[in-house]
């Protein structure tokens, strides 16, 4: 577990602090996946984290990005639950991290277990704001999420169901599929008789959205670079940490 204490530099507001309380209150009970730091170009930093770690949230994954400003004195700190590792990934990317570090060089329960779930990784972490959270739950030893996709493509059956099952060596395993209403994917959870169906637009392009490219970019006012402001939601049903999640 990375030290947050961070001796030199305090939280830049409210809510760094909070995030800070929570990660540290965690140390020891969550397991680090995935971490890569990324130079801003304006004298700070940017670190991305990806947790295992069963939370109050009840999921089982939750990132965390912290950036080192360039004063010297201050950070921005923010952590958020995840439903899937798939997804917490996805909140990282979205805030500037390498979608290749999270794809191939994540550890244990955080590194896809083979190509099939690699796709359906980096499909979420390349979806800027397309897919919302609706629900999620943990059942027969997995996790599911339910997800509402925006795209025009997706019209006639705009659910996403994905079903994660993560091994501490081999890593997690996604499998998803397309239905046309909750009540559907209800069904179809409760029954499991009949493959999953086909996933609606199911074209992947693991290169780096013109989303995470902007949030490595990112400044306010005359330069001066914030992680304060949130960029659109990789999930926008998931919540920050200071807020539950749905379930």
């Amino acid at each position: 577990m990375p030290d947050f204490n961070l001796p030199g530099r305090r939280p830049e507001d409210a809510a760094s602090a909070e995030a800070q309380v929570h990660l540290l209150a965690a140390d020891g009970s969550y397991e680090l996946l995935s971490e890569s730091t990324v130079p801003d170009g304006l004298g700070g930093s940017d670190n991305f984290f990806l947790f295992e770690g069963y939370n109050e949230w009840g999921m089982p994954a939750v990132a965390a990005h912290l950036h080192h400003n360039e004063d010297g004195q201050t950070f921005a700190l923010a952590a958020e639950p995840a439903p899937t590792f798939a997804a917490g990934a996805a909140w990282l990317v979205q805030r500037g991290a390498d979608p290749q570090q999270f794809l191939q060089h994540a550890r244990g329960a955080g590194a896809p277990a083979d190509a099939r779930s690699a796709a359906a990784a980096a499909r979420i972490m390349e979806s800027g704001s397309r897919y919302q959270l609706v629900e999620h739950g943990i059942e027969y030893g997995e996790t599911w999420a339910l997800l509402r996709d925006s795209a025009a493509v997706s019209a006639e059956r705009p659910f996403l169901l994905q079903l994660e099952s993560a091994h501490h060596q081999r890593g997690y395993t996604l499998r998803e599929g397309s239905f046309s209403s909750p009540q559907e994917v209800q069904q179809w959870l409760e029954s499991r008789r009949t493959p999953l169906p086909p996933v609606v637009g199911d074209e992947v392009s693991v290169v780096v959205s013109p989303q995470a490219s902007a949030a490595r970019a990112r400044t306010t006012g005359a330069g001066q670079r914030t992680t304060a402001q949130e960029p659109a939601a990789v999930l926008a049903g998931t919540s920050a940490v200071s807020r539950r999640a749905v379930r």
